[in-house]
C-alpha cells in the first residue's frame, strides 16, 4: 500500500463505456489518481484502454491482482465497471487479496447478490469498498444539500427526480437483458435516483411504483417511484418527506433535481451545469452559480483514494448504502409491474 503522499494506483476492471468517466477522472486529478492496469475479456477493449492510460493490460483481475502480488504493478485499489451480473467474485476475489473497491452501481442486478456483496464487506471490514454513487460529488447536489440544511427553502416537503433520456441502442444491449443486468432504466439510472433520496432524507419507504416495457421480452424502459423518509434529518427535513422519481430510456432528455420546501424551491438542470436556481413562494428567483456536475467523477476518485491512503472521511456511497437502493428497487419492481 502507497504511503499517504504518493500517487494513488488504481486497476480497472472491465473497460466498456462507463470506464471512460473513471479513466478521464484519473486524467483530471493532477496526478493524485493513476490507472496503472486494466483488465477486460476483450482484447480489442483492454488494448485500447491500456493506451489510453499507458497501463499494462490483463484479460482477467484474477491476472492483474497476481501481478499485484508479485510485485509487478502497483495496486492500491481498483474501480470495477462490469455488468452486475459478474461483480460477485471480482469484488470477492479483490477483498480477499486486500485490495480496496470501488464498484459501478447498482451494487448487483438481483437482491440476493447485493445482500451477499454487502455481507462480504462486513467479512472484509479492514479493506474498504464502496459504490459509485457519483452525483453524491456534483457540486451543485452539494450546496443544494447545504441550503436545506441552512433553512433556505424553509422545511424539505418533497424531493423530485428525473434521470432519463431516449437509448434505443439499449434494446440490443447486456443493460436491457434480464438475467444480465436484472432491471432496467429503474435499476440503471434510478438507482442513483434513490441513493440520492436517500443521501438527502435518510431512510425511505416505496409507496407505490409503475414500470413501463417498451421492448419485448426485455427490463423496463420506464419507471415511476413514489416514496416517503422515515425519520427526521434536520431542523428542515423532517420525516414524511415525499420522493417523487422518474427514470426513463425512452424518452425526451431530461436530467433535474428539485427541491420543493415551504418557503421556496431549489431547481437544477444537468443541461443548464453552472445554474442552480431558487424561487420563492411568489416566483421571485435567483441564480446561484455551481461548478459543472461533470466533475464528479474526479472528486469520487480522489476521495477513494483519500479514504484507502489517509483514511479520510467522506460522502462515498458504502455497500450498505448500495443494499439499501437495492432493496427499495426490488419493492418497487414487484409492485410495478
Amino acid at each position: 500500500m502507497s504511503n499517504a503522499d504518493s500517487v494513488f494506483h488504481v486497476g480497472i476492471v472491465g473497460t466498456g463505456g462507463i470506464s471512460n468517466a473513471h479513466i478521464g477522472a484519473a486524467k483530471s486529478s493532477g496526478g493524485r489518481v493513476s490507472v496503472v492496469a486494466v483488465a477486460d475479456p476483450v482484447k480489442e477493449n483492454r488494448d485500447k484502454a491500456a493506451e489510453q492510460t499507458g497501463a499494462t493490460a490483463y484479460e482477467s483481475l484474477d491476472a492483474m491482482l497476481k501481478a499485484a502480488k508479485l510485485g509487478e504493478i502497483t495496486l492500491d485499489g481498483v474501480v470495477i465497471c462490469t455488468p452486475p451480473s459478474v461483480r460477485l467474485k471480482l469484488v470477492e476475489a479483490a477483498l480477499k487479496a486486500k485490495v480496496p473497491v470501488l464498484m459501478e452501481k447498482p451494487i448487483a442486478h438481483t437482491l440476493a447478490d447485493a445482500k451477499k456483496l454487502a455481507s462480504l464487506a462486513v467479512k472484509h471490514k479492514k479493506v474498504p469498498s464502496f459504490v459509485a454513487y457519483c452525483h453524491r460529488f456534483a457540486e451543485p447536489v452539494n450546496v443544494m444539500k447545504d441550503l436545506v440544511a441552512k433553512g433556505k427553502i424553509g422545511n424539505l416537503v418533497r424531493f423530485e427526480n428525473a434521470f432519463a433520456c431516449d437509448l434505443p441502442g439499449h434494446e440490443s444491449k447486456w443493460f436491457s437483458e434480464p438475467k444480465k443486468a436484472g432491471g432496467g432504466a429503474a435499476l440503471d439510472m434510478g438507482s442513483h435516483s434513490l441513493d440520492l433520496l436517500r443521501y438527502f432524507v435518510g431512510d425511505t419507504k416505496i409507496l407505490g411504483s409503475l414500470f413501463t416495457f417498451k421492448w419485448k421480452k426485455r427490463t423496463e424502459t420506464a419507471g415511476t417511484m413514489l416514496l416517503r423518509s422515515l425519520k427526521k434529518q434536520n431542523a428542515n427535513t423532517p420525516a414524511g418527506v415525499a420522493g417523487v422519481i422518474l427514470s426513463g430510456w425512452a424518452e425526451s432528455s431530461r436530467f433535474t433535481l428539485a427541491l420543493v420546501g415551504d418557503k421556496g424551491t431549489l431547481f437544477y438542470d444537468y443541461e443548464k451545469p453552472t445554474e442552480l436556481v431558487f424561487k420563492d413562494l411568489v416566483g421571485k428567483a435567483e441564480v446561484h452559480d455551481v461548478t459543472n456536475h461533470d466533475t464528479r467523477f474526479q472528486h469520487q476518485l480522489v476521495a477513494f483514494a483519500n479514504a484507502i491512503q489517509k483514511k479520510a472521511k467522506s460522502q462515498l456511497a458504502t455497500f450498505a448504502d448500495g443494499l439499501a437502493a437495492e432493496v427499495l428497487n426490488d419493492k418497487a419492481a414487484k409492485m410495478g409491474k
